[in-house]
């Protein structure tokens, strides 16, 4: 099982195999912005993953970014049972300093789910760096 440590100053992952990787903070928030932009795609993994050998009834769920809808006809083809969902979610990103006072008004007001990394509320995350 692959452990993750947070010392306050560096996260530290390591594997099953011992192998060490010491992110900063500003590379552990890029890793884990990566990590939130591909969740979908993580997710649909760690279930089949878990669900091998059991997909009796299962479906699978596919996701197509705009980069790939090209092979959409391809895949409607290959798959003849494919149904196209419209996406529950679209996910958009801004950097904090740019977030304004009216902004979050707005947010509350149309009750839209948001979420500010927690070491980002820390005054002096980033001093060390």
């Amino acid at each position: 099982m692959t452990n993750f440590t947070l010392d306050g100053q560096n996260v530290s992952i390591r594997d099953q195999a011992g192998n060490i990787a010491v992110l900063n903070p500003l590379e552990a928030l890029q890793l884990l912005q990566w990590l939130s932009e591909h969740n979908n795609i993580l997710l649909s993994s760690a279930r089949q993953s878990i669900n091998v050998g059991q997909n009796v009834g299962q479906e699978l769920e596919i996701h197509l970014y705009q980069e790939n809808l090209g092979h959409l006809d391809e895949l409607k083809a290959a798959l003849p049972g494919l149904h196209e969902y419209r996406p529950p979610a679209r996910v958009l990103s801004v950097p904090l300093e740019e977030v304004t006072e009216r902004a979050i008004e707005l947010l509350k007001e149309f009750q839209v789910e948001y979420w500010i990394h927690p070491l980002l509320d820390e005054d002096d995350v980033f001093a060390q760096a």
